[in-house]
């Protein structure tokens, strides 16, 4: 049986923060494709987990701005959107 997660905010080194942050933003990438896709229940499942990621992060106390979505493309990688995630630990950018 899984255990329910707390409420409370759990401290976390930055280094986990910015892992958490780095999976935010490829869960917004894949979001964003899989909405240009109109793949809706994929779109609608990414979305979660997405919200579930800044909730993690939130906990943890980092605070978080809105996710931006700019069209543009990443080196290597098609041309499509991608979102970025920006997060501040601190004084520090992640």
């Amino acid at each position: 049986m899984h255990e329910t997660a707390e409420a409370t905010t759990t401290q976390k080194s930055e280094e986990e923060l910015k892992e958490l942050a780095s999976l935010a933003r490829l869960v917004a990438y894949a979001r964003e494709n899989a909405r240009q896709l109109n793949a809706e229940f994929s779109a609608y499942c990414l979305d979660l987990a997405l919200g579930a990621l800044l909730q993690d992060l939130d906990r943890s106390g980092m605070s978080l701005s809105q996710a931006n979505v700019q069209d543009s493309f990443l080196p290597g990688m098609r041309q499509g959107p991608t979102a970025e995630v920006f997060c501040h630990y601190g004084s520090k950018r992640i």
